[in-house]
Parts: structure tokens; sequence; C-alpha cells
């Protein structure tokens, strides 16, 4: 089983209130991203993506963002109660049946219970029927989409050679953004996942890393890694280096799944990330050979 974490219980996350939480701050590493204007939700021809979380005794299901075909877009603002509306009526409807990806295939289906009105958003609770082993830290994927998602499923645990192979990387990274080595030992592991990005046959290490030193100053590590015989390799890197809010509120990033929705033949990584009294959804796509955000979308935020 992956490594599975127990989830923190964030409230929802405001861009403006907590600047660190999507961009770049201290010693933060980002291959660049580009924020995507709200589009109307009730667009027919439009895919949506959803982010699947929760435990066995109670499923929940956001919508994470919306394809046009060409970009990522969200699906509306937090400002928009109307468009809110719409969009629950129409994609949250009770009954209302979507297809679960993990791994990047189809892995079961989702339904709707019934959604309810967040602090600044709106969320579904669902039913899954599937064999994909969703809790804590593990996430999941859906859509609405008939053809996305084809490819056989890829997701699994690390080996524990790769897994000593990529802390060993972590410790590197971390180091070279001037991580004391006195710390390196409380470098802790939030989750560690292999998955098959590009359908070549090799797995990837997607993994989130945390350490706290004394005077609570915080370090965080989300990593995308490729094997390099025994060894791994950073294929994408955001490093963190922060002073957390006295409420101790982290913005730290987790993998939710991955999806070819451009059909590239290349995954986006999508990801969850925490922030000051909420939460927000980011997708990573590859463009020209490099890992790049290409979108930011406010989970919710009280």
């Amino acid at each position: 089983m992956e490594s599975n974490l127990q989830r923190p219980k964030h409230k929802l996350l405001h861009l403006a209130l907590l600047p660190f939480l999507l961009a770049s701050v201290g010693s933060s590493s980002r291959e660049g991203s580009s924020a995507s204007a709200t589009q109307p939700a009730q667009r027919a021809s439009q895919t949506v993506i959803f982010a699947v979380g929760g435990e066995p005794d109670g499923y929940h299901m956001d919508a994470l963002a919306l394809f046009n075909g060409r970009q990522f877009v969200a699906p509306f603002s937090e400002e928009q109660k109307n468009a809110q509306k719409t969009f629950a009526e129409r994609y949250f409807a009770s009954g209302r049946k979507y297809r679960l990806i993990f791994g990047g295939g189809e892995a079961g289906s989702v339904t709707v219970t019934k959604w309810s009105e967040g602090c600044n958003s709106i969320h579904s609770e669902i039913t899954t029927a599937t064999s994909a082993r969703i809790g804590g830290q593990v996430r999941a994927l859906a859509t609405n989409s008939d053809s996305l998602g084809q490819r056989a499923l890829s997701r699994r645990p690390p080996t524990d050679a790769e897994r000593l192979a990529v802390m060993a990387l972590a410790k590197t990274i971390c180091s070279q953004r001037r991580t004391p080595a006195s710390l390196l030992s409380s470098l802790k592991v939030t989750n560690l996942t292999a998955t098959d990005l590009d359908g070549d046959g090799k797995h990837e290490i997607i993994g989130s890393f945390t350490l706290t030193s004394r005077n609570k100053y915080q370090r965080d590590l989300f990593l995308i890694a490729k094997s390099a015989g025994p060894a791994m390799r950073a294929d994408f890197v955001k490093f963190q280096a922060y002073q957390p809010p006295p409420e101790g509120f982290l913005s730290s990033v987790d993998f939710i799944d991955q999806l070819d929705v451009d059909r590239n033949g290349v995954g986006e990584v999508f990801a969850i990330q925490g922030g000051f009294d909420g939460y927000a959804y980011l997708v990573f796509r590859k463009i020209g050979g490099r890992w790049r955000e290409v979108y930011q979308g406010v989970g919710d935020v009280c």
C-alpha cells in the first residue's frame, strides 16, 4: 500500500490570504504556472475533473477544474454563488455517476449522494464502487469524460529500493537548498507513489516530504523522480521554506493522481496544497520536456 498518513483536516484557503501557498517564496522552486480565468460551468462540451478523497466511512468530491480542450480553467469562483449553485445542480445532483480514475486509468465509479455549500465553495458526498484503496493521503480523480483514462491504471507503493533511492535524492535536494545537515534525519515522508506517467513501462516516483525545525520553521518538498539506474534523478522539484503562521497552517503539496487530459501521452499530475484556513488544487503538465505548474484553483477558504 502507498504511504498513507492521515490527511490534515484543512479548512480552505484563499490565495490572497497566504501568497506563499501558491507562489514561490523563500527558497521555493517552481517550474512555471499560468492562472486560468473562470469559465461558465454550464458548457456541455467541457470536461470536468473532480478530486476524490475521504475515508471508507465517508468519501467526498470537489470540482477540481474544467478542461476546455486547450487549458484548465476554474469551474467557478468563490464569489459566483449563482454559478456554484448551477454547477451543483447539474454535476452534484443526487444519483449522478462518474468514472473513477486511479493511476491514470479507469478504476470504477463514484455516485453523488448529495451536495452542500462550504465556506466559499461547494462540495459533494459520494459513494464509490472500486477496488482502489482510497483513504488518508491516498486520493483519486473522477471525470465526466467517457474517453479519458483508457490506458491501464498504474499506481503502486514504491519498492524498498525505490524508497531508499528517492529518500537519498530528497535529502540531497534539501541539502542543496541550505537545509542544515543536522536536520536531514528528521525528513518525513507524507506520501510516496509509483506511477507510470508516460506509458513507457517505467514508474516515476511522486513524493511529498516535510521537515520542521525546533523553531517551527518549515521545509516542504514535492518531487517527481525518475529512475537512473540504482539511483533516482529529479524530474520536477517544488521546494518551499517558510515560517508558518501561529495557527500552524502549512502549504505542503500532496499528490492526488495523474491523468492524460490533453492526450499528449504524458499524464498531468494533480495535487492538493494546504494553506491558511484553506486548501487549493494544482495541475502540473510536462511541456517541452519540463514539468510546469499550469493551473491553480482554490478548493475552499474560510
